[in-house]
């Protein structure tokens, strides 16, 4: 099992919304260790040990929209994922084609990548709204941060199979890891806590009261069909008053009635569009992350890319938009070190594309003075923002020119969080400083994420030096202990 499990986590690390090294270095080094930890946890006779209270944290959405969630410790990142394939088998529940959910499932111990679901609920979509006269697609508003906890709490232990101990520490784990209050808990962007919110409205799948031919669903956006739009209408408001049982709403902003099509985009944008493709087909969907370009009809001229670029400087342009233009720059010029650091400050939500292209980027010092610019010059940048750009730096741009001057500017950023100061605390380097600043953290007697960072950025430190700090970090706490000594024997 703690092979399948720590595949299942490294599988779904990078895409989750702020990857820390400190969780996946703990994960992978002190598998066994948190096993006992978590069962101490569940044990009355240790009080000591608990799921603590988690760090509230902030990722970027379209329209410059925030998402509201909780980056996990180590101990809590892990229980999510072993908790989930423990139970796998609750995750695979039996579907007919007509009353279908898609995702977020297992696969002869592997988790089915979501991407791949994603694309296999469109096209189901597609298929339904060809094959019948009444569609209605929705979903649900806000609806990680509106769960209740004990309705998620009482679907795990109606599973088959689950024993009471472990309803038990699910429940601790739900109600510690947000300080007591009963909703806004679940983390969002992991895989396990998708899984959770998937399949926790599998009660609306089984609904008699459900008279539609065709009802699909990927997590909480929902399509139901039929050739009578009395059943259609009927279905829609009966999965309103269905959801209310559970205090949860519909978006009404992006609900399409009766094969609706979405909004046209901007007319400017798609004469210049229309003239260079035939069809274009993007999936992005409820927390996918996820955009395909199809059917290229033709190579760009200079004109055509001149073009696509101009749209940037356009503050209507659309995220799909932005990404199209991205894809643009990468093929056709030789420029992505200028338009990377603009892109991402213009379109937060579309940072992991930005990370991805920065592989391209052939002059990494060049793009190390453009991020340089953008944060040195007093522009506004969230948590996501500075999260991502420290990662770019770690996974990119080490070995350039100026990069110390860069993460100086990240860490002392008028708008750095803890999240974002402890993204550069785990990287472990030897130059800058860095060092000493981690030391600050280590002896200062405190037990939290620039604690934990610190620890694990003094991973590759002589064995001698970082021993003697693990010694007193380890003092503080359980979790402190199980961090040092993790660190320790590396």
């Amino acid at each position: 099992m703690k092979e399948r499990v720590l595949e299942f986590y490294n599988s779904d690390f990078e895409g989750t919304l702020f990857p820390m090294e400190t969780c996946r270095v703990v994960i992978e080094n002190s598998y066994d260790e948190l096993v006992n930890y978590i069962d101490k946890v569940g044990q009355d006779s240790e009080p000591n040990f608990s799921f603590l209270p988690q760090q509230v944290v902030y990722a970027s959405k379209a329209k410059q929209h925030l998402r509201r969630t909780k980056k996990l410790d180590p101990v809590a990142e892990f229980y999510l994922y072993f908790m989930c394939y423990k139970h796998r088998k609750i995750f695979n529940r039996y579907q007919n084609r007509d009353r279908q959910s898609f995702g977020y499932k297992f696969s002869e111990g592997t988790a089915v990548p979501i991407n791949t679901s994603y694309i296999e609920f469109n096209e189901r979509v597609a298929e339904i709204k060809a094959n019948y006269k009444y569609s209605i697609q929705f979903d649900v508003s806000s609806y990680f941060n509106s769960i209740y906890h004990h309705d998620l709490v009482n679907w795990f232990a109606s599973s088959k199979g689950v024993v009471s101990a472990d309803v038990e520490l699910f429940g601790q784990f739900m109600r510690e890891i947000n300080a007591g209050f009963s909703i806004d808990f679940l983390p969002h962007g992991i895989y396990p806590s998708k899984m959770l919110g998937s399949h926790f409205l599998s009660y609306i799948d089984y609904s008699m009261l459900i008279k539609s031919e065709v009802m699909v669903r990927f997590m909480d956006d929902f399509a139901i069909a039929s050739n009578s739009k009395e059943i259609v209408t009927k279905d829609f408001q009966t999965i309103q008053k269905l959801l209310g049982q559970k205090s949860l709403n519909i978006n009404s902003i992006k609900t399409r009635l009766y094969n609706e099509v979405n909004g046209s985009i901007d007319q400017a944008v798609n004469e210049i569009i229309q003239s260079i493709f035939g069809t274009i087909t993007v999936f992005h969907g409820s927390d996918v992350g996820f955009e395909e370009f199809e059917d290229v009809m033709r190579p760009l001229n200079t004109e055509d890319v001149s073009a696509l670029i101009s749209l940037l400087d356009r503050t209507d342009i659309s995220d799909r938009e932005a990404s199209l233009v991205l894809e643009t720059i990468k093929l056709y010029t030789n420029e992505l070190h200028v338009y990377l650091p603009i892109f991402l400050h213009q379109h937060p939500n579309l940072i992991k594309k930005v990370y991805a292209f920065c592989v391209h980027c052939a002059d990494k010092d060049v793009l190390t003075q453009e991020f340089i610019k953008l944060v040195g010059q007093g522009n506004y940048l969230n948590e996501y923002q500075l999260f991502w750009i420290a990662k770019i730096v770690e996974s990119y741009l080490l070995q350039t020119n100026d990069v110390g001057k860069l993460l100086s500017l990240l860490y002392e950023h008028n708008d750095a969080t803890v999240i974002s100061k402890s993204k550069i605390l785990e990287i472990p380097e030897h130059r800058f400083g860095l060092p000493e600043l981690r030391e600050t953290h280590l002896k200062n007697g405190s037990s939290g994420w620039l604690a934990w960072a610190s620890a694990v950025g003094s991973r590759k430190d002589p064995k001698q030096a970082k021993n003697y700090l693990m010694d007193y970090f380890s003092k503080v706490s359980p979790i402190n202990k199980l961090i040092g000594e993790c660190i320790k024997r590396l």
